[in-house]
């Protein structure tokens, strides 16, 4: 093992008062060496036993990591892995938590309490909760950084930490690489609290950017809803089939046959239907959003030539900048005129036009769900002034962005 074992238990002891979390140190064979609880006790869900929490986590305890690992259960409880190194030589892991990412409702309790056959430990598995430390996603990563600075006096970037562990996801679940939507399709129940959020993700649906939707970042964890008060995995399996459907329809919307799209969903409900975990419940809607996306992507591939659907996505993906019909025409490497006349052609509009539409299209959002203000709207999509951003509006929605507003702002 290690001569210096009570040095690194003074650093996990001095860890463990400051942030109020338990922590493990567990060698390369799976043995704990010791442990800072300061009487604080695990999930009754692992039956007060750390080899089933291991299980759960997936631990393997002579795997060496470069970088510490976050690691989620089933539970909602938040893990973090930090590999011990003396002299280069890996000594054991130094396991941190748990923490929560939010307030737990007393229903998603009772949820998971049933989902296991617990219920009789309802009073030990609600205090629990209610006593486990909540640290935000930000929070959880600073704590990650300290602690491996602590450990191995070496100090890593928040940046590497979370596309280390994004990508350490991903190859485990076998899905494409996202930074997701995918934490964060993990919880499309966010829907329920956040319509902009939605928008955007059919937004991302209909108009079929895959990449986009890989790069897809935005829904933080929250508290969530509940559509089944009985068991957890019954309201996973009733929030992927909303998923589901409202992807169906934003698929319809984006030019993808109703035939086709509604055989697709029957065809994911369906397998979710036969599934028991949550991991797999969570994997599926994922697919099921991709799949989705990508069939929209087909068909409008087939409508415009790849210059035209180059030219629209860039538009879309710098919505929020100011682009010009020369910028267009830079990035397909054709004259200013003669893309003039191919998009006009196959679009119905001009390239300046067009970009005036997408900026519209994103500042309707805004106005219906988020109580941005007119003059930072006009600010965020790059127009001049706001009278003229006004102007704009009037001339292509026919009212003013304060009667859009009146009539279609949902907070």
């Amino acid at each position: 093992m290690t001569d210096n074992i009570e040095e690194y238990k003074n650093k996990c002891v001095l860890l463990s008062g400051l942030h109020g979390v338990s922590i493990f140190f567990v060698s390369p064979v799976g043995n704990i060496i010791f442990e800072c609880t300061d009487n604080r006790v695990l999930n009754p869900l692992y039956n007060n036993d750390k080899m089933n929490l291991f299980t759960f986590l997936e631990f393997e305890p002579d795997k060496q990591h470069r970088f510490p690992i976050i690691k989620k259960t089933y539970f909602f409880e938040n893990y973090i892995f930090v590999s011990a190194l003396e002299g280069g030589r890996f000594i054991g892991t130094v396991i941190i938590g748990p923490t929560l990412p939010y307030e737990l409702s007393e229903q998603k309790i009772i949820g998971i309490m049933n989902d296991f056959h617990k219920f009789a430990l309802k009073e030990q598995v609600v205090n629990f909760y209610q006593t486990t430390p909540i640290f935000t996603k930000e929070k959880l990563i600073n704590l990650s950084l300290l602690s491996y600075y602590i450990i191995n006096q070496t100090l890593l970037s928040s940046d590497v930490v979370s596309k280390e562990n994004n990508y350490l996801r991903h190859i485990s679940e076998k899905l494409e690489p996202t930074n997701l939507v995918l934490e964060k399709l993990t919880h499309l129940e966010n829907i329920h609290h956040d319509p902009f959020l939605e928008k955007q993700l059919l937004t991302i649906i209909k108009e079929g950017r895959v990449d986009e939707l890989r790069m897809f970042t935005k829904l933080d964890e929250e508290a969530t809803g509940v559509l089944s008060k009985s068991s957890h995995i019954r309201s996973k399996k009733n929030l992927g089939i909303v998923a589901i459907a409202i992807a169906t329809r934003a698929a319809i919307d984006g030019g993808v046959h109703s035939e086709v799209a509604f055989s697709l969903s029957d065809s994911y409900i369906q397998r979710l239907e036969d599934l028991s975990s949550i991991k797999d419940i969570d994997n599926l809607s994922k697919e099921a959003m991709f799949t989705f996306t990508k069939r929209v992507a087909e068909v409008k591939e087939q409508q415009h030539t790849m210059t035209i659907t180059t030219c629209k996505n860039y538009i879309y993906s710098n919505r929020f900048e100011k682009v010009t019909h020369e910028d267009v025409a830079n990035v397909v490497r054709l004259s200013h005129s003669y893309l003039s006349v191919l998009f006009k052609k196959e679009v119905g509009i001009s390239v300046s036009d067009y970009i005036q539409k997408v900026k519209i299209e994103e500042a309707k959002n805004l106005l219906a769900y988020t109580k941005t203000s007119l003059s930072e709207i006009s600010s965020l999509l790059q127009f001049t002034d706001q009278s003229y951003f006004t102007k704009v509006f009037k001339k292509m929605e026919g009212i003013t962005p304060n009667q859009y507003k009146k009539r279609h702002h949902l907070i």
